[in-house]
């Protein structure tokens, strides 16, 4: 059984116990999406040199499930959608500004029950939201 290295329309996602938990619909980009780099967190931006307390996808996980009374240090490995992270033929990786474009989207089907979170890069030392580093504001809505 052969998958993917960048998921795109079609492809299931699964847990770590390999129960297919998303399927993904549509995709209006055409882009990679990553899932080889773990989120951002406050080790990486100390690693940049930024002060404490800067917003971070992991963070933000995290209080997003303290909201719903679920408490964890627990952080899967992300999606991240729309994250350009080529990787050459010497198996290298690079983070590069994004390649989607405003009003891109994707539609996930959940196929089990489960929790979504949903975190916008807050990123803003090295260009992968851009070339002037500025977080891109990210919208959802629940389908029926």
């Amino acid at each position: 059984m052969l998958f993917d290295l960048f998921p795109g329309k079609g492809d299931r996602l699964f847990s770590n116990r390999r129960t297919p938990m998303l399927l993904i619909e549509e995709d209006s980009s055409g882009v990679r999406h990553d899932m080889l780099l773990a989120c951002c967190d406050p080790w990486l931006y100390r690693h940049y040199g930024c002060a404490e307390g800067h917003a971070n996808c992991r963070d933000n996980f995290l209080a997003a499930l303290a909201v719903i009374g679920i408490e964890t240090t627990h952080v899967p490995n992300p999606l991240n959608l729309w994250m350009n992270i080529p990787v050459s033929e010497n198996r290298k990786i690079a983070l590069e500004p994004p390649m989607s474009k405003p009003g891109d989207f994707v539609v996930l089907r959940a196929l089990i029950d489960c929790i979504l979170v949903f975190s916008a890069c807050p990123m803003d030392v090295i260009p992968i939201n851009g070339p002037d580093r500025t977080p891109k504001p990210v919208h959802y809505a629940k389908l029926a």
